[in-house]
């Protein structure tokens, strides 16, 4: 990698939705680290059905590239973090988000206790070695909201700050970004204390005040296409297999039917990679559970006209289709991660191990916004250097 103003280590990469979003904006990957098995042979395969292939590397039209992952590396051992220093020090940035089972309200709840819990200072242990200009971090909401989760969570903000970062971090909604699901997570970025530094020596400013512009902040969030979308009369539930569409039951302002989950199913065929993947039905339930219900804890039914719960799979329980018999297949829940059809995950890997690496990844359009944001950032202090 020859431009380390636009390299990044990418920790817990899983299926590497986050760094195709950074790759869009001119990010290249110096390394990924990931010790799923399955998760690696899903990152080098989609991320190299992704872009174009070539003997040096692989490359973006916009110049970015990726390095595939060659072994499992375990973030949370001190060894394997000394590596990650040799062959990372300096880059542009960190990004990545440790496994959230620990902090999550449908998962085990152990919080800083739990094996995975405590990778959030793996995570500032490698930032603390490798000293990158930014970092991205994300996390289920409930490391926040959650109060003796929160307590871990700020204890790792303090210790970034006292690193010499400036953070930021609030709870975005994919959904307010023209993401078809209600996915809430907790989103951190930091800058070192030297670039915003120099930036508002130069006249920006890290909060809105009067007489400036939100151009005017050293970092902002990106800008919500939807406000509070949930408020909106979404369609109630109706009986599985009902053709009826009435203007009174789904009067959706045009905007907003880019949320739905028919529009994201949009142009799916037999031809396209991955949809013909999904587990086979086998309990008469696949028949009775009505269209958009969503409140059981297993066998929630999408419903056509309205946006998806989070894709939050497991245990071989993934949301049923609106109008079929069956669970989703592999590529819906890609498309409900606004994953392009162009990444394409092997047949051989277990449907398991998919939907599990389809949960844990962040939306690559809600990653491509949020890199442009910090392209931004650093575009304005290169400028100034």
């Amino acid at each position: 990698m020859k431009n380390n103003n636009t390299n990044v280590l990418s920790l817990f990469s899983g299926g590497g939705f986050l760094d195709l979003g950074f790759m869009d904006q001119g990010f290249s990957i110096n390394q990924a680290v990931e010790l799923n098995p399955f998760f690696i042979e899903a990152y080098n395969a989609g991320l190299n059905s992704y872009v174009k292939k070539s003997k040096k590397g692989i490359y973006l039209n916009n110049g970015a590239c990726f390095s595939e992952i060659q072994a499992p590396i375990d973030a949370s051992k001190v060894d394997h973090q000394k590596q990650m220093r040799k062959n990372n020090y300096g880059v542009s940035g960190i990004i990545g988000g440790p496994p959230c089972q620990d902090y999550s309200v449908g998962g085990k709840n152990a919080g800083m206790s739990g094996l995975r819990g405590k990778l959030i200072f793996s995570y500032f242990e490698i930032v603390k070695s490798v000293k990158p200009q930014f970092i991205f971090f994300e996390n289920v909401a409930g490391l926040y909201t959650t109060r003796e989760h929160r307590v871990g969570f700020l204890q790792m903000v303090k210790k970034l700050e006292d690193e010499g970062y400036v953070v930021w971090y609030n709870i975005l909604n994919s959904l307010e970004y023209g993401i078809p699901q209600d996915r809430e997570r907790l989103t951190l970025v930091g800058f070192k204390k030297e670039i915003v530094k120099k930036l508002t020596a130069a006249g920006y400013v890290k909060e809105l005040s009067k007489g400036f512009t939100k151009n005017d902040l050293v970092f902002k969030w990106p800008e919500k296409e939807f406000v509070n979308p949930k408020t909106i009369k979404w369609p109630s539930r109706w009986e599985f297999g009902s053709d009826i569409i009435r203007n009174d039951l789904i009067d959706i302002p045009e905007k907003y039917k880019k949320l739905q989950v028919i529009s994201a199913f949009d142009g799916l065929t037999k031809l396209t990679p991955n949809h013909n993947e999904h587990f086979e039905p086998k309990s008469f339930r696949f028949e009775t559970v009505e269209e958009g219900d969503t409140n059981r804890k297993s066998f929630k039914r999408l419903h056509r006209y309205r946006y998806s719960p989070t894709v939050a799979y497991g245990n071989n329980e993934v949301h049923l289709h609106p109008t079929k018999a069956r669970r989703l297949t592999v590529r819906e829940a890609l498309r409900l991660q606004s994953v392009p059809d162009t990444y394409v995950l092997p047949k051989e890997i277990f449907l398991t191990h998919k939907f599990k690496l389809i949960s844990n990844g962040v939306p690559v359009k809600k990653s491509r916004l949020i890199a442009a944001e910090i392209k931004r950032t650093l575009d304005n202090y290169n400028a100034l250097i």
